[in-house]
C-alpha cells in the first residue's frame, strides 16, 4: 500500500466533504458479533447495521479500516459507596464459550471469516479487537489469551480476504510488549503492520515529539511499518495539582482533570498546536509510517467511560465540535495531512 493512509473515527451522519477538504482518506468503523445463535445463522442486527454503514462510507468516497468485534468492554458506574467502579461487560453470547477458551476463539475466527467475506472490497485493512493490552477492553483476558484471540481473529480475516492488511492496536501499557513479542515474533506470522495507539500529554506524559521515537522502536521491534490506530490531544480538561494523586483503582473520571498536559494546555489551540507538531513528528518517521488515524473527528456529548457530559476525559477530542463547527485543529490537521501526503 503505497499511499499514506491518513483516517479519522466518526459517527454516520459526519461531513465527509469537510473530512476530504482535511485530506481524510479514511474511516474507522467498528463491527460487533455477527451472529445470534450460531456461527453463519442469524446476523444480529447492530452488526446488519455496523456492515451497511461501512458500505455507505465507501460509497461516500471514504476507504475503510474495520475494527473487527471486541471481546468485551468496561464501564466505570456508581457503587452504593458513590464511588466508580469498573464494571466489566461480555460482547460475546454465551455460546461462543468462556473468555480465553479454545471455543471462545474458534467462534471468534468465524466471526471474523464472515464478516471479512462479507465486507471483502470495502474493508482494506483490519484493526483485530482494540487494546487487549489494558484491562478496559481485555477485561478477563491475561496477555498470552489475548495474543490467542488476536490470531484467531487474523486467521480468520485472512482466510476470507488473504489481500486485506490486517494488526492489533495496544494502548502502551508494559503487557504491550509481551502482545509485540508474542505476535510478531514470526516473520512468516499473519500480522502485516505494528499498530499502536497513544495519547501523550493527556493519558500518557510527554508530547508530539514522542511520537517519533515510538514508531521508530517499534519499527525496529517488528520489521514491519507502524500503523498508528490512535492518536489525539483533548481540547478541554483541567490538570491535575503536582500533589494530587489518584489512589489505586481510582478512575480519571472521578477528578474530571488531566493527570497530564503539554504546551497551551487542553484548549483549542492547545490542541492545534499538537496537531500541528504531533504532523512533524510522524514526517521525520514517514519511512516506517503506514499511516495515522486521528481520535476523533467529531466531540461527543458525554463521556463513554462515565457516561457525564461534563467529564472532559471523552468529550472533546473533535477536529470539529458539537455542531460539526471546525476548532482551530482542523486546520493544522488539514495543512500537516497535506504535507505527510506528498
Amino acid at each position: 500500500m503505497a499511499e499514506m493512509v491518513i483516517g479519522t473515527s466518526a459517527r454516520p451522519g459526519a461531513d465527509v466533504a469537510r473530512m476530504k477538504q482535511a485530506h481524510i482518506g479514511w474511516v474507522r468503523q467498528g463491527f460487533p458479533f455477527p451472529f445470534v445463535d450460531r456461527p453463519g445463522g442469524e446476523p444480529a442486527e447492530d452488526y446488519v447495521q455496523a456492515r451497511d454503514q461501512a458500505r455507505a462510507w465507501k460509497d461516500a468516497g471514504l476507504n475503510v479500516m474495520g475494527v473487527s468485534p471486541l471481546p468485551g468492554g468496561a464501564r466505570y458506574e456508581t457503587d452504593e459507596s458513590g464511588a466508580l467502579r469498573l464494571k466489566w461487560a461480555s460482547r460475546f453470547p454465551a455460546w461462543c464459550g468462556e473468555p480465553g477458551s479454545e471455543a471462545h476463539c474458534r467462534s471468534y475466527r468465524a466471526a471474523c471469516e464472515q464478516i471479512a467475506g462479507e465486507l471483502r472490497g470495502v474493508v482494506s485493512i483490519w484493526q483485530i479487537a482494540n487494546e487487549l493490552d489494558i484491562e478496559i477492553f481485555a477485561g478477563p483476558l491475561n496477555p498470552r489469551q489475548a495474543c490467542e484471540f488476536i490470531l484467531a481473529g487474523a486467521a480468520g480475516l485472512k482466510a476470507a480476504d488473504p489481500d486485506a492488511l490486517v494488526g492489533h492496536n495496544p494502548a502502551g501499557a508494559p503487557e504491550a510488549y509481551f502482545l509485540y513479542g508474542r505476535l510478531h515474533g514470526d516473520p512468516a506470522g499473519p500480522l502485516d503492520y505494528c499498530g499502536v495507539d497513544g495519547y501523550y500529554g493527556t493519558w500518557a506524559p510527554g508530547g508530539p515529539e514522542c511520537w517519533a521515537d515510538r514508531i521508530a522502536e517499534l519499527h525496529e521491534l517488528t520489521g514491519v511499518k507502524v500503523l498508528v490506530n490512535e492518536w489525539g490531544f483533548s481540547s478541554a480538561g483541567g490538570v491535575m495539582g503536582p500533589d494530587e494523586q489518584l489512589r489505586p483503582g481510582q478512575p480519571q473520571c472521578s477528578v474530571r482533570r488531566w493527570r497530564h498536559t503539554w504546551g497551551a494546555g487542553h484548549t483549542p489551540r492547545g490542541q492545534a498546536d499538537f496537531v500541528r507538531e504531533t504532523y512533524k513528528a510522524f514526517a521525520a518517521r514517514k519511512d516506517a509510517l503506514l499511516g495515522a488515524f486521528f481520535y476523533r473527528w467529531e466531540d461527543q456529548e458525554k463521556c463513554w467511560q462515565c457516561g457525564s457530559p461534563d467529564c472532559p476525559m471523552e468529550t472533546a477530542w473533535g477536529l470539529v465540535d458539537l455542531a460539526g463547527r471546525p476548532k482551530p485543529a482542523w486546520e493544522t490537521f488539514r495543512d500537516g495531512a497535506a504535507r505527510l501526503s506528498e
